[in-house]
């Protein structure tokens, strides 16, 4: 790890996030996960704890907001974090500077994001020139941003666009509303909201189908070689998450977990997510190799990540292991 990224981790254990790689307590194996994008995709990580499907697994999984991606791969390669729940934005900037990281599942292989602006902007043609708001600069919403630019025959270079770091989907939604950026991109369950309030909804990501590599489970190479057990227990413990939610039954436990942990006590907007989730969930989320070659190719101007070879970031096999037994499939059968 180079120095500056050595100082930030220092700071982050300042700040009292420190522990121990995993320690066991009365048979429960502790792991720690780091998230530095709050929004619906956290959801099945939140039932994941709440109906206790890691703890029955023998796990006590810690899920701890971490305000960058820069300070969760730190975070990673020191021990003090296991798992990251991130993007491939940051995971390919790692691996270029020689970080060595596994991608064992993408919840996200399909661009999740749309681009909000306010009402006086009709076109693509008219965010030349102007600010578009992503959580931060380098991570999973700036690399989807230029992706959906892309799309809309924009070049953030060329077109002069200042894509600014504002801060998380909720501080991004509050600065498109009070005037401070004129565009921002964010989840569909937040555009939604701001479509009902009269904003313009200018780039679809369901729409677009644009290969990509969004939230992720990470971790060191060296964890996923050394402790596959908890690596797949981490992975049994979401995939049945995702399919209690999907099941019709268990809708009000989990609009009671968008309401409390996403602090939004409106029910339509509550309803919002949850069909959110039911539309974006991937059933059998392997990782997203498509996806990750699609940041790349965006992110060659940089040597180093140019030569990564995105295969080797990659690692399904305990993905495959469980969809080939039957597992997962077993999750959604009727009882």
């Amino acid at each position: 790890m180079d120095r500056s990224l050595m100082r930030i981790f220092t700071f982050f254990l300042l700040l009292g996030y420190g522990s121990e790689i995993h320690a066991a307590q009365g048979g429960i194996t502790q792991a720690k996960i780091s998230q530095s994008n709050v929004g619906p995709s956290s959801v099945p990580l939140w039932v994941a704890q709440g109906q206790g499907m890691f703890k029955k697994r023998g796990l006590e999984v810690e899920a701890i907001f971490v305000r960058n991606s820069t300070i969760q791969i730190a975070a990673l390669t020191t021990g003090d974090m296991q798992f990251s729940s991130t993007g491939g934005a940051p995971t390919l900037s790692a691996a270029a500077g020689g970080v060595s990281l596994k991608i064992f599942a993408n919840l996200h292989r399909r661009l999740p994001y749309d681009i909000a602006v306010r009402p006086d902007i009709k076109s693509p043609e008219d965010l030349r020139g102007k600010g578009v708001g992503v959580t931060n600069i380098g991570g999973t919403t700036w690399m989807a941003a230029v992706l959906a630019l892309e799309h809309l025959g924009l070049d953030p270079g060329r077109d002069n666009i200042n894509l600014q770091a504002l801060g998380n989907q909720t501080v991004l939604v509050q600065s498109l509303d009070s005037g401070r950026i004129e565009a921002i991109l964010v989840d569909h369950f937040f555009s939604r909201e701001l479509k009902e309030k009269g904003f313009r909804i200018l780039f679809e990501g369901r729409a677009a189908n644009i290969p990509f590599a969004g939230t992720g489970l990470v971790t060191t190479r060296a964890y996923f070689d050394q402790r596959a057990d908890i690596v797949e227990n981490v992975l049994k413990g979401l995939l049945e998450a995702q399919a209690f939610i999907a099941d019709p039954r268990n809708k009000p436990i989990v609009l009671k977990t968008i309401r409390e942990r996403l602090k939004i006590a409106e029910p339509s907007v509550q309803e919002w997510g949850y069909q959110f989730l039911l539309e974006t969930m991937e059933r059998k989320p392997y990782p997203a190799l498509e996806g990750l070659r699609n940041i790349q190719r965006f992110m060659k101007h940089n040597a180093q990540v140019a030569k990564v070879r995105v295969e080797d970031l990659i690692d399904d096999r305990i993905m495959r292991k469980l969809d080939e037994s039957g597992f997962i499939d077993g999750l959604y059968k009727a009882k």
